[in-house]
């Protein structure tokens, strides 16, 4: 089986990618280490996050980033989602969306790295649009998910089971097509 280090201080990201990896024979170790986010688009986070990884841990690494953009406001929340979440929480978000599209997706990079060699990218995107009113009992590090209907379902994310949730998203396809790619690296 092959293994590879996840590096996050988000658990919730862990089990997630965990579960979705193992189907492909790939066992995830979970490393928690806080890792500076620089840049203005979310390959360019993922990218300098990974490189932050492997230079201090010396081993081939994962990195997540996940972002949820709003039809409504132009790049936004994005890269400021987890921001902007515990700045205005649930109701701001609604109300930020009150008479405007609800209309959304999220967008999930992760970046593979190997000491000395430059990171790749492999992304995935879930389309949907916002609730109108908080649903669910959401894991407390994916908030969104009480809000977030995926196309194609009538429930958010966090009034589906871990099994459903992973049809639909972003985190999982992005996983899957990391894992195309590893195991046949």
């Amino acid at each position: 089986m092959k293994s590879v280090f996840l590096v996050t201080n988000n658990l919730g990201k862990i089990e997630e990618i965990s579960k979705h990896l193992e189907k492909f024979g790939i066992k995830v170790i979970g490393k928690e280490m806080e890792i500076p986010e620089m840049g203005d688009e979310q390959e360019t986070i993922a990218k300098g996050k990974a490189e932050f990884a492997v230079e201090r841990l010396k081993v081939p690494v994962i990195v997540e980033d996940t972002g949820l953009y709003f039809d409504a406001y132009k790049n936004f929340p994005g890269i400021k989602s987890k921001f902007v979440f515990q700045a205005i929480g649930y109701d701001g978000i609604l109300k930020l969306l009150e008479n405007k599209s609800r209309k959304a997706y999220f967008k999930t990079v992760i970046a593979y790295c190997e000491p000395n060699q430059e990171p790749k990218i492999f992304v995935g995107i879930n389309n949907g649009r916002m609730a109108e009113a908080v649903r669910g009992i959401s894991h407390p590090r994916l908030p969104y998910d009480s809000v977030f209907i995926p196309d194609g379902d009538y429930r958010t994310f966090a009034e589906m089971t871990k099994e459903e949730k992973a049809k639909y998203s972003a985190r999982a396809k992005a996983a899957e097509e990391f894992a195309k790619w590893f195991i046949n690296e």
